[in-house]
């Protein structure tokens, strides 16, 4: 452990980066587990008495779309709780458990940086020019959570589309409810719930990937690979010239 904390790391490209993606991650995975929408679907009786039957759908999106609405029972109006299907939770979690993992991660690595990296002067030992050097493991861990942050931002973008198509009330209303909204009887009037939330969350999730993609070329300068390409470049063939010497006189 460092006796002073190098705080002026956050000042280099490897820490402003590691705290650019800490902030990304948890913004991300907060407006995913945040989200809170309402569907409502107003209905409007042929005696003038309106209901309004709401839903809340939330993370981790799989309890389903449930709301209380006014069914005719034999000349009767009644309220009863009808049920649709609605289960997005694996692309969900599969999203937010990302978010975390790179969150805990791009904090552990910062750490380290700030109270625990040596000076590269004052420790230059044969294994930070190996292949199991941190600044490597670091880059290849990059490579990795660049790849998932693609792969779980595709899958959350998915699962907030089908939600959007299965939690519509257009979508209800011609389907599971279709029974209960009847021209004359029951009039029936949607009200989606809006996405704005998980639209952002959809945005930093590849917004994530730009900032990974990007901190694999910092990371790369890091490596001891750079670093030999650098030298094996500025170092050519050396030409020695050697001076003529004037031949030796004849005795």
């Amino acid at each position: 452990m460092r006796q002073n904390p190098n705080y002026d790391v956050v000042k280099e490209p490897r820490g402003f980066i590691k705290c650019l993606e800490i902030f990304l991650a948890i913004f991300a995975f907060a407006c995913a587990t945040g989200y809170r929408g309402h569907p409502k679907i107003v209905q409007t009786t042929n005696t003038q008495d309106t209901h309004i039957a709401e839903a809340t759908i939330q993370y981790p999106f799989d309890q389903g779309i449930t709301m209380n609405v006014i069914v005719l029972n034999n000349g009767t109006f009644d309220t009863v709780d009808i049920s649709s299907e609605l289960d997005e939770r694996s692309k969900m979690e599969f999203f937010v458990v990302i978010g975390v993992f790179c969150f805990l991660y791009s904090l552990g690595m910062l750490v380290y940086y700030i109270f625990f990296e040596e000076d590269s002067a004052t420790n230059a030992t044969p294994i930070t020019s190996s292949m199991f050097s941190l600044p490597t493991i670091d880059l290849g861990f990059g490579a990795f959570w660049t790849l998932f942050w693609f792969f779980s931002a595709c899958a959350f973008a998915a699962g907030v589309n089908n939600l959007k198509d299965s939690a519509s009330t257009e979508t209800l209303i011609g389907g599971s409810f279709k029974e209960f909204c009847k021209k004359g009887i029951i009039n029936c009037e949607g009200h989606d719930a809006k996405y704005a939330t998980l639209t952002v969350a959809i945005l930093l999730g590849f917004l994530n990937v730009f900032v990974w993609a990007g901190n694999i070329w910092f990371l790369w300068k890091e490596t001891s690979w750079h670093n030999n390409s650098g030298l094996s470049a500025n170092s050519g063939p050396s030409t020695v010239q050697q001076q003529s010497q004037p031949p030796a006189a004849a005795i």
